[in-house]
């Protein structure tokens, strides 16, 4: 009696343990194919499209509503005698200058980096990495002076868009950095780099 107890809890314990271990494998599986199906849908082009200009419009629009809110605050507040400055305690970014092209010189560029950079790529950039990077291709952000010309608001937008993962970083000084290295500013970049590293 004890041998066929003994027996029959033995073959109960290996057919758990089978159905444990073909349980885990269907599972892995599934999971597998439900992380390939959305890489294997077509993008569309179109859409994507459509998209990004319905973003451009309302960036646009903001934009020209922050201009008119200032053009009014600052109307209204010099007609009643107030002072129309900025409370410098509140660091802002540097406001980014259209940038001209210019052809640089990655090979002085290199001499002051102390590494090789490709021209536009954008994990030069301090903050950016290869998944921002991949982020900012998809809101058609690819080049140094793209990136000069980008809100910022669009940009933390991306960043908030892509999930939580992004919130740490901070896209402040981002376009700034990128005019440096459109225009070929290399010391000026530098410099800038070594401030955010410091703050």
């Amino acid at each position: 009696m004890p041998y066929t107890l003994a027996k029959f809890f033995l073959w109960g314990l290996l057919m758990a343990l089978a159905g444990g271990i073909v349980g885990w494998l269907l599972r892995s599986l599934k999971a597998r194919t439900d992380l390939a199906r959305p890489q294997t849908l077509p993008i569309d082009a179109s859409e994507s499209d459509r998209v990004r200009s319905e973003l451009e419009s309302a960036v646009a629009e903001r934009d020209r509503l922050r201009m008119e809110l200032a053009d009014v605050r600052g109307s209204s507040a010099g007609a009643l005698g107030f002072s129309t400055t900025l409370d410098t305690s509140t660091v802002l970014p540097e406001p980014v200058e259209p940038v001209e092209p210019v052809d640089l010189d990655l090979d002085a560029a290199r001499a002051v980096l102390g590494k090789r950079i490709a021209l536009d790529d954008l994990r030069v950039v301090e903050g950016i990495g290869p998944k921002i990077a991949e982020l900012c291709a998809g809101i058609g952000v690819m080049t140094w002076r793209q990136l000069a010309e980008t809100d910022i608001g669009t940009l933390q937008s991306m960043l908030d868009a892509a999930g939580s993962r992004f919130k740490m970083h901070r896209p402040g000084s981002w376009p700034q950095q990128a005019a440096l290295l459109a225009s070929g500013q290399w010391e000026e970049f530098v410099a800038l780099t070594e401030t955010l590293a410091g703050s």
